[in-house]
């Protein structure tokens, strides 16, 4: 049976998307939902390239470069919690003006938390458990878009009995029973990642949790390190995963074409909203979760038992920052998941978030997505909010 595909390509066909999800994308304190993320922690070390500014420029500079030496202006930015379950978790508390309990568990300092992460995420969350000390990426920022280079060393040390054994296990249950969601990110760097996402669906079982009641957010990231039989049981974990859980399973569009290969889909390089639509179909009847998201930078795609649908983005062409889109992207899906809104409500919601987030620098409320919709809407949404 073929299912249905609609195809959002402008501010009018999307009203009534846009009118439900203004109707829902509300915060009381009445409703309060509680929940875990995890599992990566990173500190990153900011560079803007001068000149050049893109990455077009130069990767063909370094490449005529090497065996001699190059020499290139940059703005030191500074340094900031980083990783990409950090960046989420602040976010999703900030969607919510603060009316969530988020509970963060991953690699944010060795025996303690460090003052970096207590800074900017103890007020965030409702309580912090860090099982190692933090990877380091620095992030070399281009006009169009980034390169991440990574010491990953640390992250061998994230692993199911390190949850247990930091966190506790009557401690971990009791978070369990009162969440409503589970935010599990960073995949591609966190080589023991399988087992801690396969574990907490098992347990959620075990202690008599409802099935499909807790939305459980995956995000990949980059994982083309990951050997293909990584990459393969991680595919066999996924069905136990979503029969306990409703996933949400979410790629950038690079990462779409590489999973895509996985199945011999031959996506690459194709960028345009049917395909992207086409490519988020065919992983989903290749992945047993409930939603395939997808985002390139100017719009997103979902797939489901519903059919697929694809929702522009609020384009920005120079962002102020880019390292944390992705995240802000993943929050405002789960967000309005939780919400209740369908399928294109939901990606939606993550093109808002991630499209405040890259003018501004900081993570949107959901009344900051209603007003950039409003400008967006109007024709005065600039490069910076």
């Amino acid at each position: 049976m073929k299912q249905a595909l609609t195809i959002y390509r402008d501010l009018q066909s999307l009203a009534p998307v846009i009118e439900k999800f203004k109707s829902k994308a509300t915060v009381t304190a009445s409703s309060r939902p509680s929940g875990l993320c995890g599992f990566d922690g990173f500190i990153d070390t900011f560079v803007r390239l001068q000149m050049p500014a893109s990455m077009a420029e130069f990767g063909p500079k370094v490449a005529a470069a090497a065996g001699i030496a190059a020499s290139y202006p940059v703005r030191h930015l500074g340094d900031k919690f980083g990783g990409n379950g950090p960046l989420f978790a602040a976010a999703l508390n900030d969607i919510h003006g603060g009316v969530i309990d988020v509970t963060y568990i991953g690699a944010m300092g060795s025996g303690e938390v460090l003052p970096i992460y207590q800074e900017a995420l103890g007020g965030k969350t409702k309580r912090l458990y860090t099982l190692a000390k933090p990877a380091h990426t620095t992030c070399l920022e281009f006009t169009d878009g980034k390169v991440m280079l990574c010491d990953m060393a640390a992250c061998a040390d994230v692993t199911w009995e390190r949850v247990l054994e930091c966190v506790g296990q009557s401690a971990l249950d009791a978070e369990l029973k009162a969440a409503a969601f589970i935010s599990a990110v960073n995949w591609g760097k966190l080589p023991h990642a399988g087992p801690i996402w396969s574990n907490l669906a098992a347990r959620l079982a075990e202690l008599g949790q409802p099935a499909k009641e807790i939305f459980f957010f995956m995000d990949l990231a980059e994982f083309e390190t990951r050997p293909l039989a990584d990459r393969q049981d991680l595919l066999a974990r996924l069905p136990t995963i979503t029969r306990q859980c409703h996933t949400l399973l979410s790629f950038n569009l690079k990462e779409a074409w590489q999973m895509a290969e996985v199945f011999d889909g031959k996506f690459h390089g194709r960028k345009d909203a049917n395909s992207v639509a086409e490519l988020a179909a065919f992983l989903r009847r290749q992945i047993d979760v409930d939603r395939i998201i997808i985002h390139p930078n100017d719009g997103a795609a979902c797939a489901s038992a519903a059919g697929t649908v694809y929702v522009p983005g609020p384009f920005c062409r120079e962002p102020l920052i880019s390292t944390g889109a992705g995240d802000n992207f993943g929050a405002g899906c789960l967000a309005a998941a939780m919400k209740g809104l369908d399928d294109a409500g939901i990606i939606l919601a993550g093109n808002c978030a991630s499209g405040h987030f890259v003018r501004s620098g900081r993570s949107a409320s959901f009344a900051d997505m209603t007003n950039l919709l409003e400008m967006w809407s109007e024709g005065t949404l600039g490069g910076r909010l």
